[in-house]
């Protein structure tokens, strides 16, 4: 087959017009399997250094034609002309076949009877999230876990942290990456890096998971896994590759269970909860924060338990239930106000003033309390230094933004707002995006007022580029 653009034969190599990398893109493995040439010609364009004229030849099109595809003015329906344009395009090329027509909805969501088996299972998790296949995005129903949790809150042991601690090889390498990874999503976004972490875990940690360990030396490997894993589960979360999230916390829960580690595996109900609140699933989100407090026991530490409490206020006040959300919140208080840092795991140790002052404020601001909502923003924000937490920054600023406006005050609000903005822009994270859209939509009734409108102007701009 000889090439329509360059006129070299393809079998031999000596064509390039199409590197070989594109037909390792997952969208175009599909859209060759599927004969699909609309799509093809887009791809090509998108993913290759081929101009319109070089595609036109390529596909025997006039570039009036090729034009009209890409813009999406026009779709190519007659059978001949798309079966010319498809062979056009991939005949003499060796492509890969495509990937899964969907992520199987079991898939990564139980626990695992081995660490083995639980490595078989990462394995499958991280290649549909690579391949992009239908569905990862999608957060998976409650009902699709609740056996995993039950399983987790039934088995033992129940005695808190895992026991064993090794401090160097393959356990300590994780534990860095680990670190390395989580300080990139908290300051970057979870975009950032996550496709990185995803190879490493394929790479490094999932091979590790399928030998054979000395107790000690295993027991502190699916320790450090279950946080590594734990740390991408809340990168895909904050990139909104929800079903790829909700099943990575469910393999880092599993993990933490083979490590016997009681207190990671409830840390992880509560990222969990995290997710299902932010997603509008508020009942799972309350289940599974009481889950996390219940499995934890007495060997929770006060932060702690602070942390999960906070979680189902959380739930109850996007809930509208004020009532509980106040008598979470004020049991929640008063842990943090018996906490010892000293004695917590390092993990939870990011849930300090600032933290606990910005969940409280998420709290009241869902229960409409606009002036305590940016009275404890402000707190937040003046206890927040550095750069560590960029991220959260950007949630607390665009709640202190809700607070003012739901004050009344529309101009400080969108001030407020626009000088989150850039943040917003250099931030890797589908969740500070969110967060903007949802604040953009409150102003929008206030359409009008210059500075309303500024601004919407200027938010508008930001979410479309991230879309």
């Amino acid at each position: 087959m000889f090439c329509g653009n360059c006129g070299r034969y393809r079998g031999s190599g000596a064509c390039s017009c199409v590197p070989a990398r594109f037909w390792r893109i997952p969208q175009v493995r599909r859209a060759a399997a599927e004969g699909d040439a609309n799509a093809l010609i887009r791809l090509l364009l998108r993913h290759t250094d081929l101009a319109q004229d070089a595609i036109a030849r390529m596909c025997d099109l006039s570039q009036t034609m090729v034009s009209r595809v890409l813009s999406g003015q026009r779709e190519l329906r007659r059978q001949e002309t798309v079966r010319r344009v498809v062979e056009g395009i991939t005949h003499g090329y060796d492509i890969p076949s495509p990937a899964l027509e969907r992520v199987p909805p079991e898939l990564g969501l139980a626990l695992n009877g081995s660490p083995q088996k639980t490595a078989e299972v990462l394995g499958q998790v991280a290649g549909v999230d690579v391949e992009d296949v239908p569905g990862v995005k999608e957060q998976p129903p409650a009902s699709a876990v609740s056996s995993a949790v039950l399983s987790w809150l039934v088995s033992g042991p129940t005695s808190g942290g895992a026991e064993a601690h090794v401090a160097e090889g393959p356990v300590a390498a994780i534990r860095s990456a680990s670190a390395t990874f989580s300080a990139l999503d908290n300051r970057f976004g979870g975009d950032n890096a996550r496709a990185a972490a995803v190879h490493y875990l394929n790479g490094t940690v999932v091979p590790l998971l399928r030998e054979s360990h000395a107790e000690k030396v295993g027991r502190a490997l699916f320790a450090v896994s279950a946080e590594f894993v734990l740390s991408l589960a809340w990168m895909s979360y904050d990139a909104q590759r929800n079903g790829a999230a909700r099943r990575y916390f469910v393999q880092a829960l599993d993990l933490a269970a083979h490590a016997g580690d009681r207190l990671l595996g409830a840390s992880v109900l509560s990222a969990m909860s995290h997710q299902a609140n932010y997603v509008g699933t508020h009942a799972e989100a309350r289940d599974l924060a009481r889950a996390a407090l219940s499995g934890a026991g007495e060997r929770a530490t006060q932060t702690m338990r602070a942390q999960f409490l906070m979680m189902e206020a959380r739930a109850h006040a996007a809930g509208q239930d004020k009532s509980a959300c106040f008598r979470a919140m004020s049991e929640a208080e008063r842990a943090f106000g018996r906490r010892d840092p000293g004695a917590d795991p390092g993990w939870i140790g990011y849930f300090d003033h600032a933290e606990y002052s910005d969940e409280v404020a998420h709290c009241h601001r869902d229960l409409g309390h606009a002036h305590v909502a940016r009275r404890l923003a402000e707190q937040s924000l003046a206890s927040s230094v550095g750069e560590e937490y960029a991220r959260s920054r950007v949630f607390t600023r665009l709640v202190l933004a809700a607070a003012v406006l739901g004050q009344g005050e529309v101009e400080e609000a969108c001030h407020l707002g626009s000088v989150v903005l850039p943040q917003v822009r250099a931030t890797s994270s589908a969740r500070c995006v969110g967060y903007l859209d949802a604040f953009a939509r409150s102003v929008r009734p206030y359409r009008g007022q210059p500075t309303a409108d500024r601004f919407l102007n200027q938010a508008r701009a930001v979410v479309s580029a991230a879309q």
